[in-house]
């Protein structure tokens, strides 16, 4: 794992962009698919959610993000790097990541909040690394930090084309601060695609559904 940390930790900033579906353009909802990209352009990493057969394509249609999913991280040899597991939660939404060896790398927890987004992300043992503001005004940037700090942002990345009119397309921009943890980076990637699941999934997403 630590050859796929570094390049992590050598980028200033990932891409991540959804690989197109064709069947969503027919308003069907497939498995969520990405590339992950480094500050160069370089493809370095894949995520794909896990194939669960007819029984979880129809729950992706009928719960949405609502439902409990995972998705696994790979590298360009297809080798699987890191897991997420979203549990089945109607409200309060978390994640948590792990290593190809099953070690917690830490967890992502929603919390309570009015016209905004705010998630704390910890470590295994709990302990708070960053905590993620998303302003009313700001709906498309997700920003870290710690004791006042900033240690990066997710930014959604408006491309302007037809796909993401009639598609799930999305492509977004994880920043990290220089000197950052390579865990802390593995997690901000994490969060960067429960982001766009939860939130840019489905493209008829109204207003309310982000603001709440």
């Amino acid at each position: 794992m630590s050859d796929i940390l570094q390049k992590l930790q050598d980028s200033r900033f990932l891409h991540v962009r959804q690989v197109y579906e064709p069947f969503e353009f027919l308003g069907f909802e497939t498995r969520n698919k990405y590339q992950i990209l480094d500050d160069k352009e370089g493809l370095i990493l894949f995520a794909a959610e896990e194939a669960t057969g007819l029984g979880g394509a129809l729950l992706r249609q009928i719960l949405g993000h609502w439902r409990s999913f995972k998705v696994v991280i790979f590298d360009q040899d297809r080798n699987p790097r890191f897991h997420l597991h979203f549990p089945f939660r109607w409200f309060f939404k978390s994640l948590t990541v792990t290593d190809d060896q099953g070690q917690t790398l830490g967890t992502l927890e929603e919390r309570f909040a009015i016209l905004r987004k705010k998630f704390d992300v910890l470590d295994p043992q709990g302990r708070v690394l960053a905590r993620i503001n998303s302003s009313f005004f700001r709906f498309w940037t997700f920003e870290f930090f710690h004791r006042g700090r900033s240690l990066g942002k997710i930014q959604k990345k408006w491309s302007g084309g037809m796909a993401e009119l009639f598609t799930d397309k999305d492509n977004f921009v994880v920043s990290f601060r220089p000197g950052l943890e390579k865990e802390t980076q593995v997690l901000m990637l994490a969060t960067c695609i429960m982001v766009d699941i939860i939130y840019f999934e489905n493209n008829k997403t109204d207003l309310g559904d982000l603001v709440n």
